[in-house]
């Protein structure tokens, strides 16, 4: 009998397993079956299967031996011309510039952490890997057969030097073609790469289109990067192109043939807007691509919990530091549990994943986690360590125990005032906990507190100023 398969446990959620660790199969070396031969010329095409980042690179760099080769040698004293192809590819993947396909060089100087500013900073890690792996590529091989491919232009900026070079005698209009087509495989592998934070890690399935398939939802990316109105099911369908193209719009993670990809917030306790790539599964049912999709697709609309003065553990005047209550309950078992929504269809590629446990005194939970990252998306952080609200002393403060929140229905609110309580604080003692309150309570008006160096009071001046706050202290991620 086979051992079983490691369990992929989340360091930063105290160890807590999600699926089992797999080892993804690559493309070992350049398959030749990647060119299909006519007489002394060959038709490109890209051999289907699973690859790294730089495997990819290396798949394609036939097209650019094959351009350099038929240039012949470069004239005495000129630049050679491999490094002016090159240099045109960096050019190209540059977020400033003449050149540049992805013109978004200004976020890079803004302050916070903007999603364009976010892609930006990708766009400069992957374009400077992407580059090199272009330059560590296989070199020309003499005896290579002229590539031929039908590459309709895709409206790149070609630097002077690259257009000095294909547009002078030694060219003609088939490697213009060619060169087109190796700069679009690799500028969109960059752009199919962009809502990975580990893209060095994540394996990309390719058809004999190469990288193409991102072509369909690129436009659409690339406009609200520009615009700086990035979607999160914008990010998740890119991701899809490159690894789970045959899954549907929408979802925020999935599960394919090399791995399962989940918001990167899940592993940090951070609200990027990132993914992250780990090569393991968590339903094992079938050999279906699967979608990780959110129980309430509006959470808007979906049934709130009031909470009220009865549900409250305790009442405290004022609070001016951590150690001046200590309510604290923690779960003694939790678990993710993997639902199909669509019992009678065994077929379903939906999924919907939670975080579920119970307590010492009994209490039971299963939350979202779906809304679990709706919760770090929307929630505040208090950042000023030593903040003190000049109204603290005359506030309301109700204290409350994370299994009680846990254990009431539907999503947890609190719209009124009217019963004097200002602050709902909850302490989370552990990284789960604080994970499980943030998919349990409603994500309008909820602040995280560090509970080694902030006080509750230190969350007076942060979030809307409407409504009472949920507080929540401590269970600080560790990513």
């Amino acid at each position: 009998m086979a051992a079983a398969r490691p369990l992929n446990r989340i360091p930063a959620l105290d160890g807590l397993a999600f699926g089992r660790l797999i080892s993804p199969p690559t493309q070992a070396a350049i398959n030749k079956v990647n060119q299909t031969a006519f007489g002394n010329s060959a038709k490109w095409r890209f051999q289907p299967g699973t690859y790294t980042t730089r495997q990819v690179v290396e798949h394609v760099a036939p097209l650019l031996n094959s351009l350099i080769a038929e240039l012949g040698l470069d004239p005495p004293g000129a630049e050679p011309s491999r490094k002016v192809l090159i240099d045109g590819l960096r050019s190209c993947l540059a977020i400033t510039g003449r050149e540049s396909t992805l013109p978004i060089g200004d976020a890079i100087n803004m302050a916070g952490e903007s999603a364009r500013k976010v892609m930006a900073k990708q766009a400069q890690r992957i374009g400077s890997l992407l580059v090199r792996c272009a330059q560590n590529a296989p070199p020309p091989d003499v005896t290579a057969p002229q590539m031929t491919v039908r590459s309709p232009c895709e409206g790149h900026v070609w630097t002077r030097e690259v257009a000095s070079l294909l547009i002078g005698p030694r060219s003609n209009g088939n490697l213009m073609q060619v060169y087109n087509e190796w700069l679009h495989q690799i500028v969109l592998l960059r752009d199919g790469l962009l809502p990975f934070e580990n893209f060095d890690e994540v394996r990309l399935t390719i058809t004999q289109e190469g990288t193409r398939p991102v072509d369909d939802i690129r436009s659409k990316f690339l406009m609200q990067i520009m615009t700086a109105q990035v979607k999160r099911t914008t990010i998740i369908d890119v991701a899809k192109g490159l690894t789970a193209s045959g899954l549907p719009s929408g979802g925020y993670g999935f599960q394919y043939g090399s791995g399962i990809v989940m918001p990167l917030s899940l592993f940090t306790g951070s609200s990027s807007i990132l993914l992250k790539y780990v090569p393991a599964t968590v339903d094992d049912s079938n050999h279906q691509e699967l979608l990780f999709d959110y129980e309430n697709k509006d959470y808007f609309s979906v049934p709130r919990h009031e909470i009220s003065v009865d549900e409250v553990t305790s009442n405290a005047s004022s609070i001016s530091s951590t150690n001046s209550y200590s309510v604290t309950s923690n779960p003694v078992y939790s678990s993710f549990a993997i639902e199909n929504p669509r019992e009678t269809d065994s077929f379903s590629q939906i999924r919907r994943i939670k975080l579920q446990g119970s307590f010492e005194d009994g209490a039971q939970y299963s939350v979202d986690v779906g809304q679990i990252t709706r919760g770090l998306r929307y929630a505040y952080r208090a950042v000023d360590t030593n903040c003190e609200d000049s109204s603290a002393e005359s506030s309301s403060f109700a204290l409350h125990k994370a299994s009680d929140v846990l254990s009431l229905p539907d999503l947890v609110t609190s719209t009124s005032r009217s019963d004097g309580v200002r602050l709902h604080v909850i302490q989370a003692g552990s990284a789960v906990a604080r994970m499980a309150l943030l998919g349990k309570l409603y994500p309008e008006n909820v602040v995280l507190v560090n509970g080694e160096k902030q006080s509750p009071t230190s969350a007076l001046g942060v979030g809307k100023g409407f409504g009472p706050q949920f507080v929540i202290i401590g269970g600080d991620v560790v990513g």
